[in-house]
C-alpha cells in the first residue's frame, strides 16, 4: 500500500505554459506560407485552429458569425433556454455571407457559415433540436470523467447523429476510459481549472492545468491509436501559449478571455476612467449560474451552491478580425521558429525546453508589456 510519503514522492509534476518555451528550429517556410488548417472534430475542419468558448460573456451569433468568416469555429453557449440557443444556431447559418474579404471563411457544403452548439450530457431534447442545425455539439461539462455524464454522452452520439466533442478532461486515466466507453466521441476539450475566470482550483485545489492536460490527453490517443482532434482550453493568453499547446499535441485552441473583450462578444462596452472595457465572467460565477440552464455544469462535482468562477472588467479589443489577425501572425511566426511546416508537423517535431525562474520572469514581464501595447 503507497504510504502518505509515497503520495507525494511519486506525484508527477503539473505544469503549463509558462514553464516552457518552444526552441528554434530549422526553418522551412516563411511564416505567411505555412498552412495551418486543422480539426476541430473527426469530420468538422477548420481554416485556423481558433475555437470561441461556449460562455455567455463569450459566443453568440455576432461572435460565431465573425469567427467563421475567418475560418474559426464558435461553440454557441448554453446558458439559455434551448428556443434561444436554436434561434442562435439558426441565425448562424442563416447569415448573409459573401466571398469578398473573407477567403477563408468557413462554410459547410451548402456555403452556410459552419457553427457548434454547446449542450448537457442530460438534455437529449435540446441536443436533437440543435442537432437540426448546428454542425457539431459540444459537450458543456467542467469534469467529464462521470458515469452519468458517459451515459447520457452516449445517448446524445447515437440520436443525433452529429459530431459530439466531449471534456472536460485533466489525465490520461479519464481520456482512456471515456474514450473507450463512447464509440463515436468526435473530439477532446481539456484543460480543468485554469481558465482566467474560473476558480475552481483556487476554491477546491483540484484541477489539471491546460499544457499538462494536453500532454495527458495526446499519449493516451497515441497508445489508443487514435486520431481525434484536442482542444486546448484555458488560460492561454498568446499566439505562443496556441502554438506550445501544438507542440504538445493540440489541433486547436479554446479561447473565452481571448475573445470576451471583442465588438462581436455579447454585453455592452463600458467606459471607466476614459478607458473602455466589456464584462467577461465564468461559468461557474454567481452570475452565470443565477441562470437555470448554468447549474448542471458543475453540480456533478463541485456542487450546485459551490462557486467556480468571477465576474471581471476586461479591456475592450476591438474587433474579432484585429484580434484573430494578430493570433494568427503569432501562430504562424511560432511554427516557422520551430521548424515546422504546419500544425501536425508541429506536433510531431517541435522541441520545448523548460524555463527556469528568472527566465520565467522575464517571459511574463514580455507577456505583460505586449498586452499594453495590445
Amino acid at each position: 500500500m503507497e504510504t502518505y510519503i509515497d503520495k507525494s514522492r511519486n506525484a508527477i509534476a503539473a505544469f503549463n505554459f509558462d514553464d516552457f518555451i518552444l526552441l528554434p528550429g530549422f526553418v522551412k517556410a516563411s511564416p505567411k506560407d505555412i498552412p495551418i488548417a486543422t480539426r476541430f472534430s473527426k469530420s468538422v475542419n477548420i481554416n485556423i485552429p481558433l475555437v470561441a468558448s461556449p460562455m455567455d460573456t463569450v459566443t453568440e451569433t455576432n461572435m460565431a458569425i465573425a469567427l467563421a468568416k475567418k475560418g474559426g469555429i464558435g461553440v454557441i453557449h448554453r446558458n439559455c433556454t434551448m428556443e434561444e440557443e436554436v434561434s442562435m444556431v439558426k441565425a448562424v447559418k442563416e447569415s448573409f455571407y459573401s466571398l469578398e474579404g473573407y477567403a477563408d471563411a468557413l462554410l459547410d457544403e451548402e456555403k452556410r457559415l459552419v457553427v457548434a452548439a454547446a449542450v448537457s450530457p442530460y438534455d437529449i431534447e435540446r441536443a436533437m433540436q440543435l442537432a437540426k442545425y448546428a454542425d457539431a455539439l459540444l459537450i458543456d461539462v467542467a469534469h467529464f470523467h462521470n458515469p452519468k455524464i458517459i451515459d447520457g454522452t452516449r445517448k446524445i452520439i447515437k440520436e443525433t447523429g452529429k459530431d459530439v466533442v466531449i471534456g472536460s478532461f485533466g489525465t490520461k486515466e479519464a481520456v482512456v476510459d471515456c474514450v473507450t466507453k463512447l464509440d463515436g466521441a468526435a473530439g477532446l476539450r481539456v484543460g480543468i481549472g485554469c481558465g482566467s475566470i474560473c476558480t475552481t482550483t483556487d476554491v477546491t485545489r483540484a484541477g489539471a492545468p491546460t499544457l499538462f492536460a494536453v500532454a495527458q490527453a495526446g499519449d493516451a490517443l497515441q497508445e489508443m491509436g487514435s486520431d481525434i482532434p484536442i482542444i486546448a482550453d484555458g488560460g492561454i493568453r498568446s499566439a505562443g501559449d496556441i502554438s506550445l499547446g501544438m507542440a504538445f499535441g493540440a489541433s486547436s485552441a479554446m479561447l473565452g478571455f481571448g475573445l470576451a473583450g471583442c465588438k462581436e462578444s455579447p454585453g455592452d462596452i463600458t467606459t471607466v476612467g476614459g478607458k473602455q472595457y466589456k464584462m467577461h465572467r465564468g461559468m461557474g460565477s454567481k452570475a452565470a449560474r443565477a441562470k437555470r440552464a448554468a447549474l448542471d455544469r458543475y453540480a456533478s462535482v463541485g456542487g450546485r451552491d459551490l462557486e467556480e468562477g468571477v465576474e471581471m472588467l476586461i479591456p475592450y479589443k476591438g474587433s474579432v478580425d484585429e484580434v484573430v489577425d494578430k493570433l494568427i501572425s503569432g501562430i504562424r511566426a511560432s511554427i516557422g521558429y520551430a521548424g515546422a511546416a504546419d500544425i501536425n508537423e508541429m506536433k510531431r517535431i517541435a522541441r520545448v525546453a523548460r524555463v527556469n525562474t528568472k527566465a520565467s520572469v522575464i517571459l511574463n514581464k514580455a507577456a505583460e508589456r505586449n498586452a499594453i501595447l495590445q
